[in-house]
């Protein structure tokens, strides 16, 4: 009987903090909505290194390119400037040549919000759909929710 390898790798989803600037608050003291995105992808910067990449190796790659093609945000609770916030990412889903990446941002108050990513695979030269590389894919399965 065979396994499927991505559930004998199974790993909890990827955990880190951060902690808002007083630079990311507007006049009200509420985070400036937008740097969610930024908070999201420097998850996804550590994200990458514990899945198995060197930061070189993902973001500096001739033979693809992996975009961001679209993005949301759910916004719960406002976010406070000097506050720190738990960031869980996981895979959402994968199709043929992308990617959905979760981020659930959270503290002792509750979730403050959740944001999604999805990352389409790209040949590096001709800028066509590629499909998801292989070993892509069995680093982020384990991931996966």
């Amino acid at each position: 009987m065979s396994t499927n390898p991505s559930q004998a790798t199974k790993k909890a989803p990827f955990q880190t903090q951060v902690r808002i600037k007083f630079r990311e608050g507007d006049p009200a003291q509420i985070m400036y909505f937008a740097n969610i995105f930024s908070l999201a992808h420097d998850a996804f910067e550590e994200f990458i290194v514990a899945a198995g990449y060197k930061w070189e190796e993902w973001f500096k790659t001739d033979l693809y390119m992996i975009p961001i093609r679209f993005t949301e945000a759910d916004f719960k609770i406002p976010f406070k400037p000097g506050q720190e916030y738990q960031i869980e990412v996981s895979v959402e889903s994968f199709s043929t040549s992308s990617f959905v990446m979760k981020y659930l941002f959270s503290s002792p108050l509750g979730l403050h919000a959740q944001v999604k990513m999805v990352h389409s695979c790209l040949d590096q030269k001709t800028k066509q759909k590629i499909p998801v590389p292989a070993l892509m894919r069995e680093r982020l399965e384990a991931y996966l929710e």
